[in-house]
C-alpha cells in the first residue's frame, strides 16, 4: 500500500486555486442576492436569515496532509468546521465529500476516514447526515457544513485602526506537510502539529465573541498574510505584524530557510506583494504566506481588552498570540 501523501499530485497543504487566479476567474461573474442573504460570496462562509436564526453554510475539502487516514479526516473536519466558528456560529450538520482511490487504498482506510470525521463532529456537537463519493486517483476528503447563530455574524469587514490582532494557532503547516511528503521527517515528529491540526476552533470562537471582536477570519490556504490582507481589504484598513510575536513551528522555520515551500506559498506571496512592506529576509515573508490547513482564528479586538483576553484564554486553556495591530491605510507592514 502507498502512503496517502504519495497519492497527492501537488505537494504541501490542500492545493487551492491561487487567490489572484480565483479573483480573475470570478471578475466578470455577478452573484445574485436577496434580502435574506446576510453574507454572500467573498467571506469565510455564506449566511442567510431564516426566522430568528442566521444559517451558515460552507464547504471545504483537502488532499491528505497526514498518512494516517483517521487523523487526516480529523484535520479535514476541523478545517471544514472552522469557517462556521470564524463567523461566530455553531455547526449542526455536515455532508461528506469523499474522493477515494480504489486502487491504492482499501475499505479499512475508508472506514477510518469516516470514523475520524464522525468522532470530530461529535466533539463539535454536529452530525454527519449524508455525503457523496467519487473514485479518484488523488484522495480528497471534506465536508459541506451547516451551522447557525442567533446573533449577527462576525465578518471580515469590521476591523478598526488601533485594534489588536489575535491569532489562536501556529503557522508553518504547509512547510511541515511538504517535509513529511518528501520524507524529510516522520509522522511521529508531527506530534504538536497534529494536535493543532485536529483541534477545533470552538473555544477560540467563543473567546472572540466574549471579547466582542469586530472582525474575524480563519487562517487556511491563503496563509497568514493572505487572509489578513482579505480582512484588511474588506475593512478598508492596513495592518502591522511583528514577526517575533507570530507563533511558528520551530521545524518549519528551519525548513523555510532551505526554501522547502509548497507551491501555494509563492502564489500567496504574489497576492499580498503589492501591499507588503517588509525588510525581513525572503524566507520569513514566504513563511508568513505559507498555506495552512486547519489554522487558527485571526480576529481584531479593542486594545483595552488585552488583559481580559489573556485571562479568559488562560481560563479556557486556549493559546493566543497578539501578533500585531490594525492601522490606517492599506499596507501590510511586517517588522
Amino acid at each position: 500500500m502507498k502512503r496517502l501523501l504519495d497519492l497527492v499530485r501537488v505537494s504541501g497543504c490542500a492545493a487551492k486555486i491561487s487567490p489572484l487566479e480565483l479573483e480573475r476567474y470570478l471578475k466578470e461573474v455577478e452573484f445574485k442576492t436577496s434580502d435574506s442573504i446576510v453574507v454572500g460570496v467573498g467571506d469565510d462562509a455564506g449566511v442567510f436569515k431564516l426566522g430568528d436564526y442566521y444559517i451558515i453554510q460552507t464547504v471545504d475539502f483537502i488532499t491528505p496532509v497526514l498518512n494516517d487516514p483517521y487523523l487526516w479526516a480529523q484535520a479535514s473536519t476541523a478545517n471544514a468546521l472552522s469557517d462556521v466558528y470564524a463567523m461566530g456560529g455553531e455547526p449542526v450538520s455536515a455532508l461528506a465529500i469523499v474522493c477515494f482511490n480504489n486502487c491504492d487504498m482499501n475499505e479499512k482506510d475508508f472506514e477510518l476516514i469516516i470514523k475520524g470525521s464522525m468522532d470530530k463532529l461529535e466533539e463539535a456537537g454536529a452530525f454527519l447526515i449524508g455525503g457523496h463519493t467519487v473514485d479518484d486517483k488523488e484522495p480528497k476528503f471534506g465536508l459541506a457544513v451547516t451551522g447557525y447563530m442567533k446573533r449577527e455574524p462576525i465578518t471580515q469587514s469590521g476591523a478598526k485602526p488601533g485594534q489588536l490582532l489575535i491569532l489562536t494557532k501556529p503557522i508553518g503547516v504547509g512547510v511541515m506537510v511538504k517535509a513529511l511528503k518528501d520524507k524529510r521527517i516522520a509522522e511521529d515528529d508531527m506530534g504538536e502539529i497534529v494536535r493543532y491540526l485536529t483541534m477545533l476552533n470552538n473555544r477560540a470562537s467563543h473567546l472572540m465573541l466574549e471579547l466582542e471582536a469586530s472582525a474575524c477570519t480563519d487562517v487556511t490556504g491563503f496563509g497568514l498574510l493572505g487572509h489578513l490582507y482579505k480582512m484588511c481589504r474588506a475593512s478598508r484598513v492596513g495592518a502591522k505584524i511583528y514577526y517575533d510575536r507570530v507563533p511558528i513551528y520551530e521545524m518549519a522555520i528551519n525548513f523555510a530557510k532551505e526554501k522547502l515551500f509548497p507551491k501555494g506559498t509563492y502564489e500567496n506571496y504574489k497576492f499580498v506583494a503589492p501591499v507588503l512592506k517588509s525588510k525581513l529576509e525572503d524566507y520569513i515573508n514566504y513563511l508568513l504566506c505559507d498555506p495552512v490547513t486547519s489554522g487558527g482564528l485571526l480576529f481584531s479586538i479593542d486594545r483595552e481588552r488585552e488583559k481580559e483576553l489573556l485571562k479568559k484564554a488562560k481560563d479556557m486553556g486556549l493559546d493566543v498570540w497578539i501578533i500585531g495591530e490594525v492601522t490606517e491605510g492599506s499596507e501590510l507592514e511586517v517588522l
